[in-house]
């Protein structure tokens, strides 16, 4: 026996070492097996240069999965906020709002919303209205002004102030319709534009070439047969015309992105079959668009409801609120400038003195007539997005709000 402890091992002898001892391992070869796969590296291969470490909670790519191509960016994740608010087929203009998180108080909620942020916008219109005020009068008896200015509003005594003040709060429709849809039913205010997701600028265009040469012709043939019963232009002509060109377009798109917007698609989402949200949402379109007026004439009521009729069907049939602002920013902008050009502007807006007759009312039914029949075979001709559809079999999940980076 060895005189020192540990004994030492025998190199030829490792079996007879004891127990404990580290045993040399000697490196052993197989022969290669026909047909297996090459054997697997135990070593890993460096990082290439310009890789990112995986951020922390991200799994490892599974073995067999390639790499993603350069530029993809991980998918969204999906939330209760954003998950299915978009339709999940294809849907008209007036089931915009008919996606699989449907419910039947969101319309009530949205109307709520929409009345909150116009009286908002009403009241920050004053601010403007003030400053106006300022300018037309040099702050010389400017709280005067201001108490004249309120008494014309509330008799409906419309003068550059008042055209100016009322145009504002007319033009807050347009984010009380959008905002209240996008905040309520999670659907982007691009699509109370159009069924294709956003404001389709040429085909308003084409729609303005088709019914500016029907009012020139209605309004010049009105002034052909009768004059105005006040041959006077008002004091401030030439500021009214500026207001009417800067002003007028957005205020008929604001009165189109409630009355036909927002109505159709919210009373519309109550209904299940296409046809029934056409009808649902026209009915109350018209009513509203009509009592909202003041007058009680039925001959005025009766001009208002075939324009608002007119207008829903052209948004039902184009996908879109393009060709109903055409038709009312035009009869918007011809009117004035005839009542301020050759005299009437007393007379120019609807109020619950204002009195109509049977042959007016022929006559505004037969000009919206040939604007909607020419506005309809234009929109066959253009090949206009009339209904929504899903981009893809993912699009039923696609968020409809926007996911903070």
């Amino acid at each position: 026996m060895s005189d020192t402890y540990p004994p030492p091992i025998d190199p030829d002898d490792p079996v007879g070492a004891p127990y404990w001892s580290p045993i040399p391992q000697q490196p052993v070869s197989y022969p290669p097996v026909p047909g297996a796969p090459p054997p697997v590296s135990t070593g890993y291969a460096p990082v290439p240069a310009g890789y990112e470490p995986v951020p922390a909670g991200y799994a490892p790519v599974p073995a067999g999965y390639a790499p993603a191509p350069a530029g993809y960016a991980p998918a969204p994740i999906a939330s209760p906020l954003t998950e299915g608010a978009m339709p999940d087929g294809e849907r008209t203009y007036p089931q915009m709002l008919r996606g699989p998180r449907r419910r039947w108080w969101r319309p009530l909620l949205s109307l709520l919303l929409a009345g909150v942020i116009a009286i908002a916008a009403q009241v920050l219109a004053v601010i403007p209205f003030l400053a106006f005020g300022l300018i037309a009068t040099g702050g010389r008896d400017y709280p005067q002004w201001l108490e004249r200015e309120f008494t014309k509003l509330a008799s409906m005594q419309i003068d550059a102030a008042g055209f100016f003040y009322t145009n504002l709060g007319l033009i807050a429709l347009i984010p009380a319709a959008g905002l209240s849809i996008w905040a309520v039913h999670h659907i982007r205010p691009k699509f109370v534009s159009s069924v294709a997701g956003g404001f389709r600028w040429r085909w308003l265009l084409r729609c303005l070439i088709v019914v500016v040469p029907v009012w020139v012709l209605y309004i010049g043939s009105n002034l052909l047969l009768e004059q105005p019963a006040n041959s006077d232009r008002p004091a401030e002509w030439v500021l009214l015309l500026v207001l009417v060109v800067v002003m007028t377009p957005f205020q008929a798109a604001g009165e189109e992105y409630f009355f036909r917007g927002w109505i159709l698609q919210n009373v519309g989402s109550w209904f299940p079959r296409p046809v029934l949200s056409l009808i649902g949402g026209t009915i109350v379109s018209v009513v509203a668009f009509s009592a909202a007026h003041g007058s009680p004439d039925p001959w005025i009521l009766a001009s208002l409801a075939i324009f608002a009729l007119s207008c829903c069907l052209l948004t039902w049939r184009t996908g879109g609120l393009e060709a109903a602002i055409a038709v009312h920013a035009v009869n918007n902008i011809a009117a004035f400038f005839a009542v301020i050009s050759f005299g009437g502007w007393d007379q120019a807006f609807i109020g619950a003195d204002s009195k109509g007759s049977p042959g007016q009312f022929a006559v505004d039914a037969a000009v919206q007539v040939v604007a909607f029949a020419l506005l309809w075979w234009q929109a066959g001709r253009a090949k206009i997005v009339t209904t929504y559809r899903p981009a893809g079999p993912g699009a039923a999940t696609a968020p409809a709000l926007p996911v903070a980076n």
